[in-house]
């Protein structure tokens, strides 16, 4: 079983191809794409170790030459030191304008690969093999790129679209459940945000989606790409609506930044508690949400996701303090945080007009 869809931009278009065991014939889709035949796989050693034989014959039965540059992988070294690293060593392979780069990994691999691609050279084509699930719903498709810095995440980065994304759910097999439910915190904000019927869908089938049932799993992944590329469309370069795919991130990437960017808490899973952190701020504006957070909540708990900083987590820091990381956030403007909320379930829009004491409350219920 395989799907295709069509992301479309203002000035480009390229395809997804989603499906089951389809890294085996990467190789096809990706020469039709190539100018030269030589291309950069950028990886990580256990990426490279489990699945990289795989691509590496397909480049091979499609004759395509290929390197390859292994970089260490987390969120700790999404800095300029690792964009350093491999614009070193694709200048020392004498790379040019007609190669192209493979981003085979996580999320973490997909946005420094693409921004590396977008200032190598002034920009070169790169390529998207997402190996997470966060990765194949989210950060691998409408073009975003970027690293950390101490100042707060991704501030520095480009908007640069790939030529094409190659999303296999076989690769998904070998995650830990915890980087599963990770990427489903990415896939149920496509259904609050705007699609309840697909929200509705995602509720029906929570246990088919728990027991990683593969037809379910292409369906989810397929309805969150082309939920995104309807967005990616509409506003490639995050002028207006785009910015309503950050639900949950404003508040989980505070959250990750007092954290120290420590694994006791993955990506995926701040972003679930900043979900829930919105879904209060939302009711408490007035929005008529109570039941309905419940419901998200009771569906959060069920699949085991994190609804609240776990006890184990020791965080150090102070309402005043939380709400300075979410000032560096990259939604603010002329200093002041622009939160994504929702009216109902399906429906989000940003808000620049809330009350502080309501943020200061729901803040001090996570944080204390």
């Amino acid at each position: 079983m395989k799907k295709t869809l069509e992301v479309k931009t203002g000035t480009d278009k390229y395809k997804i191809f989603i499906g089951n065991n389809i890294l085996s014939s990467s190789g096809l889709l990706i020469k039709k794409k190539l100018v030269s035949q030589r291309v950069f796989i950028i990886t990580n050693k256990l990426i490279y170790r489990l699945y990289g034989k795989k691509l590496e014959n397909s480049l091979k039965k499609n004759k395509i030459n290929f390197s390859k540059i292994i970089i260490n992988d987390g969120e700790q070294y999404k800095n300029i030191k690792t964009v350093n690293l491999i614009t070193s060593k694709l200048l020392k392979y004498k790379v040019d304008r007609n190669d192209t780069l493979i981003a085979f990994g996580g999320g973490v691999i997909g946005d420094i690969v693409g921004f590396s691609a977008s200032i190598m050279l002034r920009g070169i084509n790169f390529i998207q093999i997402p190996t997470t699930l966060l990765s194949q719903v989210d950060s691998a498709v409408g073009g975003k790129t970027g690293i950390n810095t101490k100042e707060g995440k991704n501030l520095i980065g480009t908007f640069y679209q790939p030529r094409l994304v190659i999303s296999d759910v076989s690769l998904l097999k070998t995650l830990p459940k915890r980087e599963i439910l990770s990427g489903y915190a990415e896939i149920i904000k496509y259904g609050l945000i705007m699609d309840k019927k697909f929200l509705n869908w995602l509720l029906a089938n929570e246990s088919k989606l728990q027991k990683f049932n593969k037809k379910y799993l292409i369906e989810a992944v397929f309805r969150s790409c082309k939920n995104k590329a309807i967005i990616v469309r509409k506003d490639e370069k995050e002028k207006n609506i785009r910015a309503i795919l950050n639900l949950g991130h404003t508040f989980g990437h505070a959250i990750e930044a007092v954290n120290n960017y420590q694994k006791s808490l993955t990506h995926g899973e701040a972003v679930s508690i900043g979900i829930m952190m919105a879904l209060d701020m939302s009711s408490l504006q007035g929005n008529n949400l109570n039941k309905n957070i419940n419901i998200i909540k009771d569906h959060f708990e069920k699949l085991k996701m994190k609804t609240k900083i776990p006890n184990n987590i020791k965080i150090k820091t102070s309402i005043n303090k939380f709400k300075e990381i979410m000032n560096s956030d990259k939604k603010v403007k002329n200093n002041h945080i622009n939160l994504i909320l929702l009216r109902n379930l399906g429906e989000a829009y940003l808000a620049n007009r809330y009350s502080n004491r309501n943020l200061e409350s729901v803040i001090n219920k996570y944080i204390n």
